[in-house]
């Protein structure tokens, strides 16, 4: 059956929020800043303020001089959660089928609902028109065959309005389409394609896969199907949560100690590391929460370019984030670690100068493991210091 999906952006999502508060801000430039830091930054911008040159992550002081009318609003996230629900509630109506990609952004799975509510088509208008109006929530609405065209639909026609892509013709809509509009792709690896003269996606078409690894890696597995408009990955349910893996460990004694902290943090990322081998998956989003004595916590999150399963390709990674959040002499009590966005490896960075050695150790240790039991393999201490 073809599949149809159906991808809402709400543009601007927390001003947007601000401005269906208080309807007169409409008209003026709006910045939704953060609080409590002498240098406040940007979290949002309205069209109007983008419009004037102004930016997510500008400082507030720049964004001031630039535009001196703009109106500076707090965060008020009680208010994005009850917009964002009420979306999610109005969605559930069309089918059980609904994700959440972000703060505004819903992909919706309308295949094989047409005997109930039409043509995708016409329900696509028809919810477009109910969130404005119901709302007042202006949104870009883009229908398509899977979640990635869908997407991108809705970048073409941001801030408001209906894009449908028909079946067959992904390939063709993407071609015309800049580079930056791909999504899932590092901005790093998009330079480094501007550094070769390539700015439009058909010119990625026309390159093999072959040619493209030797540019930017193995992240060019992902630029040739996303070019392409290819992607397999189905919308979750309502009621299902994002799979991921996550690996706690309550420290029995709370601890300051930098090796002792890499060491469970090691035994963490080990566990992770066989869990993910085991349903031949990798992860590509990870996050290091550290919660400590006092209660309080520090938290982490990598977007990485290419997904991984590899034990030490993932400690290194969660090595580097412990060192940017681990700033206080305040002893540990818990570490948490959590792999999301779980996908089909393939292949490690060259953490190693020939990355297929790590492959090939995980998968002689995960044998040894699985028949001997999971302790009878250690790294004889932390990676980097043996």
């Amino acid at each position: 059956m073809q599949r149809n999906i159906l991808h809402i952006n709400i543009v601007n999502f927390y001003t947007s929020v601000a401005q269906a508060l208080t309807p007169k801000l409409r008209s003026y430039p709006v910045g939704v800043a953060t609080v409590g830091s002498q240098r406040r930054m940007l979290l949002d911008v309205s069209s109007v303020a983008r419009e004037a040159g102004l930016y997510r992550g500008m400082l507030l002081d720049t964004a001031r001089r630039k535009c001196a009318d703009l109106v500076v609003l707090d965060p008020i996230p009680c208010a994005y959660s009850r917009a964002h629900r009420a979306l999610v509630g109005e969605a559930a109506h069309f089918s059980p089928r609904v994700e959440t990609a972000g703060p505004g952004h819903l992909f919706v799975d309308l295949t094989g609902t047409s005997r109930l509510f039409g043509r995708s088509i016409d329900v696509a208008e028809r919810f477009r028109r109910e969130i404005r109006s119901k709302f007042n929530l202006d949104n870009a609405t883009g229908l398509g065959t899977n979640k990635l065209v869908s997407k991108v639909a809705t970048r073409v026609i941001k801030p408001a309005g209906l894009c449908t892509v028909m079946a067959g013709c992904e390939e063709s809509f993407m071609a015309p389409l800049p580079l930056r509009l791909l999504p899932g792709v590092d901005f790093k690896v998009i330079q480094q394609l501007y550094q070769f003269n390539l700015r439009y996606i058909n010119e990625i078409q026309k390159i093999a896969q072959e040619e493209l690894l030797q540019v930017v890696g193995r992240a060019a597995v992902d630029i040739c199907r996303y070019s392409r408009g290819i992607d397999d990955v189905p919308v979750r349910e309502l009621k299902l949560p994002e799979p991921c893996i996550e690996e706690r460990i309550v420290l029995p004694e709370q601890t300051n100690d930098d090796t002792t902290i890499q060491r469970e943090l090691l035994s963490l990322v080990v566990s992770a590391g066989m869990h993910l081998r085991k349903a031949g998956l990798a992860g590509r989003i990870l996050k290091l929460v550290l919660t400590y004595y006092d209660g309080s916590q520090a938290t982490r999150t990598a977007n990485l370019q290419v997904p991984l399963n590899g034990d030490l390709s993932l400690f290194e990674r969660f090595n580097t984030m412990l060192a940017a959040i681990h700033t206080r002499r305040i002893r540990l009590s818990t570490i948490e670690i959590k792999i999301k966005e779980l996908s089909y490896p393939y292949g490690q960075l060259d953490l190693f100068e020939n990355s297929a050695k790590e492959d090939e150790l995980m998968g002689v240790m995960d044998r040894v493991r699985n028949k001997f039991g999971k302790d009878i393999l250690r790294f004889g201490g932390v990676p980097g210091r043996l």
